[in-house]
């Protein structure tokens, strides 16, 4: 990350930016959580799913390698997730011959669907959840987020 002059005093944890982070991504997470809970996915997997979609209109043909890298989700993490998808028949896998690992992704007319109908509710729960923050917050996100470069 970029050096700043950001100081924080780590003498009282209530103010510190990365604990502020972590409460407000709990919190979140139980909201969508819960909004998500009648579509039979997580915040995880629909992500995984939305991101599986919007690849798939990109680029036509979508490996799993590439759900990963696009997410910034470890492989092996991608790979649980898009079986569970699978299981609950949202997407389909194609594993290609010559290589067990590399499996093409798509969505299936159901996971079309729940993808439609969940991604609106996620919606109104973001303009919800984060109108307090505004337009600047989602930048500062964005900033935050350019420097970060997980090992996929």
């Amino acid at each position: 990350m970029k050096s700043s002059s950001l100081k924080t005093d780590t003498s009282n944890i209530e103010h510190t930016p990365g604990f502020l982070l972590w409460q407000i991504e709990m919190c979140w997470q139980r909201n969508v959580n819960q909004v998500l809970s009648a579509y039979s996915l997580t915040y995880t997997q629909f992500i995984v799913l939305y991101i599986s979609e919007t690849l798939t209109k990109d680029e036509k043909k979508v490996y799993q390698h590439q759900v990963a890298k696009f997410s910034k989700i470890d492989r092996m993490m991608t790979s649980r997730i898009l079986a569970s998808l699978e299981k609950k028949g949202f997407i389909k896998r194609i594993k290609l011959s010559g290589d067990a690992r590399a499996k093409l992704v798509s969505l299936t007319t159901k996971g079309k669907e729940a993808l439609s109908t969940s991604l609106e509710a996620v919606t109104e729960a973001e303009n919800t959840f984060f109108k307090p923050g505004g337009p600047q917050f989602v930048n500062s996100m964005e900033t935050i987020l350019s420097d970060c470069h997980p090992q996929i």
